[in-house]
């Protein structure tokens, strides 16, 4: 699926599971929705948030940007023995050497991301980043789930795992399906605002 779509699903996921939380609380789901719904496909360097992140947009550049950031990481994991720079160096080291659809559209993957925000979140009082990031995230791989190529959800197993029922990526059944979102995403602003 597109950047667009992905994000249209993660928004209309932080939407709908924050309708009854205070306005505050709604504008951090929703945001960390939407980023959690971009951030599995930090292993391709077309995606979305590697077009900001990326001087160079091809797979060597990816590769060393993210290679970079996990020495860094875990330069700064050896200096403090602070587990979370542990756990952003790994998953960094993986995002530069995985291929697209597989590290971080994987049970490992998940489990890494969430745990990394999971304790961004704990230390700093924001459980509504961690829901909203486990729901875009969540909602990128059952989005991918329906496309031709899947996900290698039980890396490093090669095996990729896709729906009998396929959604062709940046077609028109997707593009359908992005304007529906936007609708109900209106709909769903309209009825929150109104109450």
């Amino acid at each position: 699926m597109t950047g667009k779509t992905h994000i249209a699903i993660g928004i209309v996921a932080g939407l709908t599971i924050s309708a009854e939380l205070p306005l505050e609380n709604q504008l951090i789901l929703i945001s960390a929705s939407a980023l959690g719904s971009l951030i599995p496909d930090l292993d391709h360097p077309k995606a979305k948030l590697n077009q900001k992140l990326l001087f160079i947009k091809n797979k060597l550049y990816r590769t060393l940007f993210y290679l970079s950031i996990s020495a860094g990481f875990l330069q700064l994991y050896v200096n403090t023995q602070n587990n979370i720079f542990s756990l952003l160096g790994f998953t960094s080291f993986f995002i530069g050497i995985s291929s697209h659809r597989s590290f971080t559209h994987s049970i490992i993957g998940f489990l890494a991301s969430i745990s990394i925000v999971k304790l961004f979140a704990v230390k700093f009082n924001l459980p509504y980043i961690y829901n909203g990031f486990v729901i875009g995230y969540a909602s990128h791989l059952v989005a991918d789930f329906f496309t031709i190529k899947g996900i290698k959800l039980f890396y490093p197993s090669k095996t990729n795992i896709s729906s009998p029922i396929i959604i062709k990526t940046n077609n028109c059944l997707e593009n359908l399906i992005f304007v529906l979102l936007s609708l109900y995403s209106i709909i769903l602003l309209f009825n929150n605002v109104m109450v």
